[in-house]
């Protein structure tokens, strides 16, 4: 593969991302609308494009980090990413995009024999520094092997997927996930404050069970109705023990909306 790489969005997640294709050996040709950060990152041995379309016209392989699927819509159809005359023959979009997005995007490039990989990450800023990111991939296999070390020199791990909207599937439910447990954490965090300010134990217990618990939900508890389509029959026990944990959250005063809002859903999927 050429070793010269352009680059579209230095924010948060793209700028690490530049910076540990540098290190990596790849020439990059980058461009932002801040100008302080693409200046910045010229000065760890990038090359300034002015334009998106200085990009199109400059390189074979082309890398988004974009804070919004409109924004990817914008860069690659309307701020001439592919004009005439343009080098580019693959672009990688490493942001969250709708499923209709990444399946819109790569319809349209398919047409005009242009490759397109959607490659959502996991892990926030310091894995973009770290170069500890995990890229899902999704399009066209034989694409996704011939960019894999491109990928791996950003990250260290990546996951083909399948076509799309595989993976963006893929990163949309691990963020509901992994951001509904976040938020059930911070309420217990408080649930477990109005007892004790000793919660080092506790915590600990917790963090040791947290991947049992979480897996077991989907190796056990719901691996019949993920594959299989068969639907999930709860348990009186759970309803029980969610009533009694909200009714000591009522009498601590806290909130417990969260803690409501779980034992409601438990209780609907009766």
């Amino acid at each position: 593969m050429n070793k010269q790489i352009g680059f579209i969005g230095l924010g948060n997640m793209g700028f690490g991302m530049a910076v540990n294709l540098l290190k990596s050996g790849y020439e990059v040709l980058a461009f932002d609308t801040d100008e302080q950060k693409l200046n910045i990152l010229v000065k760890t041995g990038a090359l300034k494009a002015n334009a998106v379309k200085e990009i199109g016209n400059s390189v074979a392989t082309v890398i988004l980090c974009l804070p919004h699927p409109a924004i990817s819509l914008e860069v690659i159809f309307k701020q001439n990413l592919f004009s005439t005359g343009s080098t580019a023959k693959t672009i990688i979009d490493t942001s969250t995009l709708t499923p209709e997005t990444t399946q819109e995007i790569y319809q349209k490039l398919k047409k005009t024999q242009i490759n397109f990989l959607c490659a959502p990450m996991l892990g926030g800023k310091n894995a973009a520094i770290k170069r500890t990111i995990h890229f899902l991939v999704e399009g066209d296999k034989e694409v996704f092997i011939a960019h894999k070390k491109l990928l791996m020199s950003m990250g260290n791990q990546v996951d083909f997927m399948g076509e799309t909207p595989a993976a963006t599937l893929t990163k949309l439910a691990y963020n509901i996930c992994r951001y509904s447990n976040v938020a059930t954490a911070v309420e217990v965090s408080k649930f477990l404050a109005a007892y004790t300010k000793d919660t080092k134990t506790i915590y600990n217990l917790l963090v040791k069970g947290s991947l049992d618990n979480f897996g077991q939900v989907w190796q056990e508890d719901i691996k019949s109705m993920i594959l299989e389509g068969k639907p999930y029959i709860p348990s009186r026990i759970p309803e029980k023990d969610l009533t009694l944990i909200l009714q000591i959250a009522q009498k601590q005063k806290l909130s417990g909306k969260l803690f409501k809002t779980i034992r409601e859903i438990y209780r609907s999927l009766a």
